[in-house]
């Protein structure tokens, strides 16, 4: 699948930077909370956020995360996705996004390592050692929970790299092994991800995603079926010539970590169209498809995958 990885910052004065260096899988959208002019300060970016976590405390955790004590992020802006408030960082050709109340480096993506991946060189089985050992390295308790893998892939990219040899920007290809970890529990997926994205031929980490949330609804049992959760969804596509449909149970993430059973429901139309709609699972009402924003995973699983 091919795809071009783009950065909405919220500063416009930034937003050329930030797409240049910081594309890729960790490149999340920011929703815009607060402007002004000049560089925006993190007292400014949360409503309602106390921040915790001080940016020189999240500096710490990246150098941590990185094993190198010498290492210096700049702070490039700050925003929120559902599952929380951030701090984005850059370090050379990196990004580091760090969640500002655990302090967790939860989004990390690896400029460097996209080059020499115009080839596919590893296996797949290679390439999956390889994440699963990134993973186990950085994700805590990895080895011990359940996971279902959603994604398993090859993907091809394209991304701007600056060359520090040259000093200019490349427009390249990025060949990459995406995998995808849903943490499951009575055969429904989680809040909880790793995502791991390896270089095809050099096996190098490319992208790493570590969401680490406590399950805090009451209970995974649904209470509407799964067909009346596809009579919604058709009913909000209007679409005619349905060839099939699937529906999983999920819990999904909207508004700072508020969690909600779904039904995710996979409309294939004839000619193999798809739609992807997300149904309340305890009152049937609708919530949105898989570009709504709001959603986490499915909403940033599909934008970057």
């Amino acid at each position: 699948m091919k795809r071009t990885r783009i950065v909405c910052i919220v500063l416009a004065a930034i937003c050329l930077l930030a797409c240049l260096q910081g594309v890729g899988a960790t490149s999340i959208r920011l929703d815009p909370l607060a402007t002004s002019q000049g560089v925006m300060t993190a007292s400014a970016a949360s409503a309602n956020d106390n921040y915790p976590i001080s940016v020189d405390q999240a500096k710490n955790n990246i150098r941590v995360f990185m094993g190198d004590l010498s290492l210096d992020p700049v702070l490039s802006t700050t925003g929120s996705l559902p599952i929380g408030n951030y701090y984005y960082f850059t370090a050379g050709n990196s990004t580091f996004l760090v969640n500002e109340n655990s302090g967790a480096v939860e989004f990390v993506h690896f400029g460097d390592n996209v080059r020499d991946s115009s080839s596919i060189v590893l296996t797949r089985d290679q390439a999956y050692a390889n994440a699963t050992a990134y993973a186990s390295g950085k994700f805590t308790d990895f080895s011990s929970k359940n996971w279902k893998l959603v994604f398993d892939q090859v993907d091809t990219n394209y991304e701007w790299y600056y060359n520090p040899d040259t000093g200019s920007w490349n427009y390249i290809t990025v060949n990459a092994y995406d995998f995808v970890f849903r943490e499951e529990k009575d055969n429904v997926l989680l809040p909880t991800l790793v995502h791991v994205s390896v270089n095809t031929k050099t096996g190098s980490i490319i992208d790493y995603w570590g969401v680490d949330r406590l399950l805090t609804i009451s209970s995974l049992e649904n209470t509407v079926s799964l067909s009346k959760a596809v009579a919604t969804a058709e009913d909000y596509v209007g679409t005619s010539g349905v060839e099939s449909t699937e529906g999983h149970r999920e819990v999904i993430t909207q508004y700072q970590n508020l969690e909600r059973l779904a039904w995710v429901i996979t409309l294939t139309e004839n000619g193999g169209y798809t739609y992807t709609v997300v149904v309340d699972a305890t009152d049937g009402s609708f919530i949105g498809s898989q570009y709504e924003d709001s959603i986490w995973p499915e909403a940033w699983l599909t934008y970057n995958l």
